[in-house]
Protein backbone atom coordinates (compact mmCIF):
# COMPACT_ATOMS: atom_id res chain seq x y z
CA UNK A 1 0.00 0.00 0.00
CA UNK A 2 1.45 3.28 -1.08
CA UNK A 3 -0.04 6.73 -0.37
CA UNK A 4 -0.35 10.16 -2.77
CA UNK A 5 -1.97 13.29 -2.25
CA UNK A 6 -4.37 15.26 -4.59
CA UNK A 7 -6.25 18.42 -4.42
CA UNK A 8 -5.47 18.11 -0.44
CA UNK A 9 -7.14 14.52 -0.64
CA UNK A 10 -5.25 11.66 1.01
CA UNK A 11 -5.78 8.48 -1.75
CA UNK A 12 -4.60 5.18 -0.56
CA UNK A 13 -3.83 2.27 -3.57
CA UNK A 14 -3.43 -0.99 -2.70
CA UNK A 15 -1.20 -3.69 -4.42
CA UNK A 16 -2.29 -6.65 -3.76
CA UNK A 17 0.78 -9.39 -2.44
CA UNK A 18 -0.40 -12.23 -1.06
CA UNK A 19 1.42 -14.42 1.04
CA UNK A 20 -0.62 -17.16 -0.43
CA UNK A 21 0.93 -19.87 1.85
CA UNK A 22 -1.23 -18.21 4.52
CA UNK A 23 -4.37 -17.64 2.24
CA UNK A 24 -4.00 -21.65 1.70
CA UNK A 25 -3.98 -22.59 5.09
CA UNK A 26 -6.68 -20.03 6.28
CA UNK A 27 -8.91 -21.01 3.60
CA UNK A 28 -8.63 -24.24 4.03
CA UNK A 29 -9.15 -24.43 7.52
CA UNK A 30 -12.07 -22.55 7.10
CA UNK A 31 -13.76 -24.98 4.57
CA UNK A 32 -12.67 -27.78 7.44
CA UNK A 33 -13.68 -25.89 10.63
CA UNK A 34 -17.36 -24.85 8.24
CA UNK A 35 -18.08 -28.51 7.96
CA UNK A 36 -17.31 -29.45 11.68
CA UNK A 37 -19.29 -26.56 12.66
CA UNK A 38 -22.17 -27.59 10.50
CA UNK A 39 -22.35 -31.04 11.60
CA UNK A 40 -21.89 -32.04 7.71
CA UNK A 41 -20.49 -34.86 5.87
CA UNK A 42 -18.53 -32.84 3.60
CA UNK A 43 -18.64 -30.47 0.71
CA UNK A 44 -20.56 -30.16 -2.65
CA UNK A 45 -19.66 -27.87 -5.59
CA UNK A 46 -20.48 -27.13 -9.09
CA UNK A 47 -17.54 -27.62 -11.34
CA UNK A 48 -17.55 -25.66 -14.54
CA UNK A 49 -13.97 -26.34 -15.93
CA UNK A 50 -13.12 -22.32 -15.18
CA UNK A 51 -10.97 -20.76 -12.60
CA UNK A 52 -12.87 -19.96 -9.46
CA UNK A 53 -14.25 -23.64 -8.99
CA UNK A 54 -11.00 -25.30 -9.49
CA UNK A 55 -9.28 -23.15 -7.42
CA UNK A 56 -12.14 -23.69 -4.50
CA UNK A 57 -12.13 -27.48 -4.85
CA UNK A 58 -8.00 -27.49 -4.82
CA UNK A 59 -8.53 -25.47 -1.23
CA UNK A 60 -11.04 -28.31 -0.48
CA UNK A 61 -9.14 -30.95 -0.51
CA UNK A 62 -6.44 -28.84 1.19
CA UNK A 63 -8.73 -29.08 4.32
CA UNK A 64 -10.90 -32.29 4.27
CA UNK A 65 -10.44 -36.06 3.14
CA UNK A 66 -11.67 -36.34 -0.98
CA UNK A 67 -13.61 -38.61 -0.17
CA UNK A 68 -15.98 -36.17 1.55
CA UNK A 69 -15.65 -33.88 -1.73
CA UNK A 70 -18.57 -34.32 -4.09
CA UNK A 71 -18.45 -32.50 -7.48
CA UNK A 72 -21.33 -31.80 -9.65
CA UNK A 73 -20.24 -30.85 -13.31
CA UNK A 74 -23.53 -30.51 -15.14
CA UNK A 75 -23.53 -28.81 -18.81
CA UNK A 76 -25.53 -27.44 -20.96
CA UNK A 77 -25.28 -29.30 -24.21
CA UNK A 78 -26.57 -25.95 -26.32
CA UNK A 79 -24.06 -23.66 -24.42
CA UNK A 80 -21.30 -25.86 -22.21
CA UNK A 81 -17.91 -26.44 -24.41
CA UNK A 82 -16.31 -29.56 -24.47
CA UNK A 83 -13.47 -28.83 -23.20
CA UNK A 84 -14.87 -26.90 -20.04
CA UNK A 85 -16.21 -30.54 -19.61
CA UNK A 86 -12.96 -31.85 -20.18
CA UNK A 87 -11.21 -29.55 -17.86
CA UNK A 88 -14.04 -30.10 -15.03
CA UNK A 89 -13.53 -33.95 -15.44
CA UNK A 90 -9.62 -33.81 -15.09
CA UNK A 91 -9.35 -31.84 -12.56
CA UNK A 92 -12.10 -34.18 -10.50
CA UNK A 93 -10.29 -37.40 -11.37
CA UNK A 94 -7.10 -35.68 -10.74
CA UNK A 95 -8.11 -34.49 -7.40
CA UNK A 96 -9.69 -38.07 -6.87
CA UNK A 97 -12.75 -36.56 -5.86
CA UNK A 98 -16.11 -38.08 -6.13
CA UNK A 99 -18.07 -36.61 -9.11
CA UNK A 100 -21.23 -36.53 -11.48
CA UNK A 101 -21.34 -35.31 -14.86
CA UNK A 102 -25.04 -34.82 -15.06
CA UNK A 103 -25.96 -32.98 -18.69
CA UNK A 104 -29.02 -30.34 -17.48
CA UNK A 105 -30.37 -29.66 -21.09
CA UNK A 106 -33.09 -31.60 -21.14
CA UNK A 107 -34.46 -30.29 -17.33
CA UNK A 108 -33.74 -26.85 -19.00
CA UNK A 109 -35.80 -27.20 -22.12
CA UNK A 110 -38.32 -28.78 -20.19
CA UNK A 111 -39.01 -25.57 -18.54
CA UNK A 112 -39.13 -23.94 -22.00
CA UNK A 113 -41.82 -25.72 -22.99
CA UNK A 114 -44.28 -23.89 -20.51
CA UNK A 115 -42.53 -20.64 -19.81
CA UNK A 116 -41.99 -17.84 -22.32
CA UNK A 117 -39.04 -17.35 -23.92
CA UNK A 118 -36.39 -14.61 -22.80
CA UNK A 119 -33.19 -14.94 -23.25
CA UNK A 120 -32.11 -13.16 -19.71
CA UNK A 121 -34.74 -14.82 -18.12
CA UNK A 122 -33.07 -18.40 -19.51
CA UNK A 123 -29.54 -17.51 -18.92
CA UNK A 124 -30.18 -17.53 -15.53
CA UNK A 125 -32.61 -20.28 -14.98
CA UNK A 126 -29.94 -22.15 -16.28
CA UNK A 127 -27.79 -20.97 -13.30
CA UNK A 128 -30.73 -21.51 -10.96
CA UNK A 129 -31.06 -25.03 -12.26
CA UNK A 130 -27.72 -25.95 -11.44
CA UNK A 131 -28.21 -24.31 -7.85
CA UNK A 132 -31.42 -26.66 -7.65
CA UNK A 133 -29.35 -30.19 -8.33
CA UNK A 134 -26.25 -28.89 -6.05
CA UNK A 135 -28.16 -28.30 -2.94
CA UNK A 136 -30.55 -31.46 -3.90
CA UNK A 137 -27.25 -33.51 -3.49
CA UNK A 138 -26.52 -31.58 -0.19
CA UNK A 139 -29.74 -32.52 1.15
CA UNK A 140 -29.06 -35.89 0.02
CA UNK A 141 -25.63 -36.32 1.80
CA UNK A 142 -25.38 -34.26 4.40
CA UNK A 143 -23.03 -31.91 2.95
CA UNK A 144 -22.65 -28.03 3.13
CA UNK A 145 -22.57 -25.97 -0.62
CA UNK A 146 -19.21 -24.37 -1.55
CA UNK A 147 -20.30 -20.75 -3.23
CA UNK A 148 -17.36 -20.17 -6.12
CA UNK A 149 -17.98 -16.90 -6.27
CA UNK A 150 -15.02 -14.04 -5.30
CA UNK A 151 -14.57 -11.16 -4.40
CA UNK A 152 -15.04 -9.10 -7.69
CA UNK A 153 -18.38 -10.91 -8.77
CA UNK A 154 -19.42 -10.35 -5.35
CA UNK A 155 -19.22 -6.55 -5.21
CA UNK A 156 -20.49 -5.55 -9.14
CA UNK A 157 -23.25 -8.43 -8.42
CA UNK A 158 -21.85 -10.44 -11.63
CA UNK A 159 -24.11 -13.45 -10.33
CA UNK A 160 -27.45 -15.11 -10.51
CA UNK A 161 -29.53 -14.31 -7.61
CA UNK A 162 -30.80 -17.86 -5.66
CA UNK A 163 -28.12 -19.24 -8.61
CA UNK A 164 -24.84 -19.54 -8.55
CA UNK A 165 -24.85 -16.70 -5.96
CA UNK A 166 -26.39 -18.86 -3.41
CA UNK A 167 -23.85 -20.86 -0.85
CA UNK A 168 -23.75 -21.97 2.69
CA UNK A 169 -20.06 -20.75 2.36
CA UNK A 170 -17.76 -18.46 0.40
CA UNK A 171 -14.13 -19.30 0.87
CA UNK A 172 -12.74 -16.94 -2.02
CA UNK A 173 -15.03 -14.09 -1.12
CA UNK A 174 -12.28 -11.86 -0.23
CA UNK A 175 -10.07 -12.45 -3.05
CA UNK A 176 -10.24 -10.29 -6.53
CA UNK A 177 -10.43 -12.12 -9.70
CA UNK A 178 -7.16 -11.31 -10.31
CA UNK A 179 -5.69 -12.72 -6.86
CA UNK A 180 -7.48 -16.18 -7.81
CA UNK A 181 -5.34 -16.47 -10.77
CA UNK A 182 -2.61 -15.81 -8.83
CA UNK A 183 -3.37 -18.09 -5.89
CA UNK A 184 -4.08 -20.85 -9.01
CA UNK A 185 -0.87 -20.20 -10.24
CA UNK A 186 0.48 -21.07 -6.71
CA UNK A 187 -1.99 -23.95 -6.16
CA UNK A 188 -0.18 -25.40 -9.88
CA UNK A 189 -3.61 -25.61 -11.36
CA UNK A 190 -3.73 -26.58 -15.39
CA UNK A 191 -2.46 -23.66 -17.40
CA UNK A 192 -5.69 -24.26 -19.47
CA UNK A 193 -7.77 -23.73 -16.86
CA UNK A 194 -5.27 -20.60 -15.64
CA UNK A 195 -5.65 -18.81 -18.59
CA UNK A 196 -9.16 -19.65 -19.84
CA UNK A 197 -11.25 -16.29 -20.09
CA UNK A 198 -14.10 -16.07 -17.35
CA UNK A 199 -17.47 -17.54 -18.48
CA UNK A 200 -20.68 -18.36 -16.45
CA UNK A 201 -21.41 -20.46 -19.59
CA UNK A 202 -24.70 -19.48 -19.62
CA UNK A 203 -25.04 -18.27 -23.09
CA UNK A 204 -23.04 -18.98 -26.67
CA UNK A 205 -19.52 -17.38 -26.49
CA UNK A 206 -20.19 -15.74 -23.19
CA UNK A 207 -17.56 -14.23 -21.54
CA UNK A 208 -17.59 -12.32 -18.39
CA UNK A 209 -15.95 -9.89 -19.09
CA UNK A 210 -17.15 -9.25 -22.70
CA UNK A 211 -20.63 -8.94 -20.63
CA UNK A 212 -19.34 -6.34 -18.04
CA UNK A 213 -17.36 -4.33 -20.81
CA UNK A 214 -14.03 -4.17 -18.79
CA UNK A 215 -11.39 -6.32 -18.06
CA UNK A 216 -10.96 -7.81 -14.64
CA UNK A 217 -7.73 -6.12 -13.85
CA UNK A 218 -9.38 -2.55 -14.36
CA UNK A 219 -12.32 -4.24 -12.13
CA UNK A 220 -10.26 -4.95 -9.53
CA UNK A 221 -8.28 -1.90 -9.75
CA UNK A 222 -11.19 0.33 -9.26
CA UNK A 223 -12.21 -1.78 -6.13
CA UNK A 224 -9.30 -1.91 -4.41
CA UNK A 225 -9.47 2.06 -4.79
CA UNK A 226 -12.77 2.13 -3.64
CA UNK A 227 -12.45 0.28 -0.87
CA UNK A 228 -9.49 2.11 0.42
CA UNK A 229 -11.09 5.32 -0.36
CA UNK A 230 -14.55 4.54 1.00
CA UNK A 231 -14.94 7.77 2.64
CA UNK A 232 -14.72 9.99 -0.76
CA UNK A 233 -16.90 7.43 -2.74
CA UNK A 234 -19.41 10.29 -3.66
CA UNK A 235 -16.37 12.34 -4.82
CA UNK A 236 -14.59 10.28 -6.46
CA UNK A 237 -15.44 10.33 -10.21
CA UNK A 238 -13.89 14.03 -9.88
CA UNK A 239 -11.15 13.04 -8.00
CA UNK A 240 -9.24 10.37 -10.10
CA UNK A 241 -5.34 11.43 -10.15
CA UNK A 242 -3.90 11.03 -13.77
CA UNK A 243 -1.68 7.43 -14.03
CA UNK A 244 -4.02 5.23 -12.08
CA UNK A 245 -5.63 2.92 -14.61
CA UNK A 246 -9.05 3.79 -15.09
CA UNK A 247 -10.87 7.24 -15.73
CA UNK A 248 -13.96 8.23 -14.49
CA UNK A 249 -16.21 6.72 -17.36
CA UNK A 250 -14.88 3.60 -16.02
CA UNK A 251 -15.03 4.26 -12.16
CA UNK A 252 -19.02 5.24 -13.47
CA UNK A 253 -19.08 2.60 -14.39
CA UNK A 254 -18.44 -0.11 -11.77
CA UNK A 255 -19.95 2.29 -9.41
CA UNK A 256 -23.17 1.92 -11.32
CA UNK A 257 -22.99 -2.30 -10.80
CA UNK A 258 -22.39 -2.15 -7.26
CA UNK A 259 -25.33 0.25 -6.90
CA UNK A 260 -27.84 -1.51 -8.81
CA UNK A 261 -27.00 -5.26 -7.80
CA UNK A 262 -27.20 -4.26 -3.96
CA UNK A 263 -30.47 -6.04 -3.76
CA UNK A 264 -28.49 -9.21 -4.82
CA UNK A 265 -26.35 -9.01 -1.31
CA UNK A 266 -29.16 -8.33 0.83
CA UNK A 267 -31.32 -10.90 2.54
CA UNK A 268 -35.08 -10.35 1.55
CA UNK A 269 -36.95 -7.11 3.55
CA UNK A 270 -38.74 -8.25 6.27
CA UNK A 271 -42.07 -5.91 6.71
CA UNK A 272 -41.80 -4.97 10.96
CA UNK A 273 -44.34 -5.14 12.65
CA UNK A 274 -42.71 -3.63 15.82
CA UNK A 275 -40.21 -0.53 15.26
Amino acid sequence: MFVDVFNNHYFYFYSSILDFEIVVNKISKFIANEVKRSNSKGVVLGLSGGIDSTVAVYLATRGIDTKDIFGLIMPDSTVTSQMDIDDAVYISKKLNINYILLDITDIKQNYNKVLPDNQLSNANLIARIRMNIIYYYANLNNLIVIGTSDKSELKIGYFTKYGDGSADILPLGDLYKSEVRELGKYLKIPISILHKKSSPSLLPGQTAEGEIGMEYTKIDNILRFLDENILLSKQLPDLIPKGIGFDKKDLRSVLHLISKSEHKRNMPKICLLKN
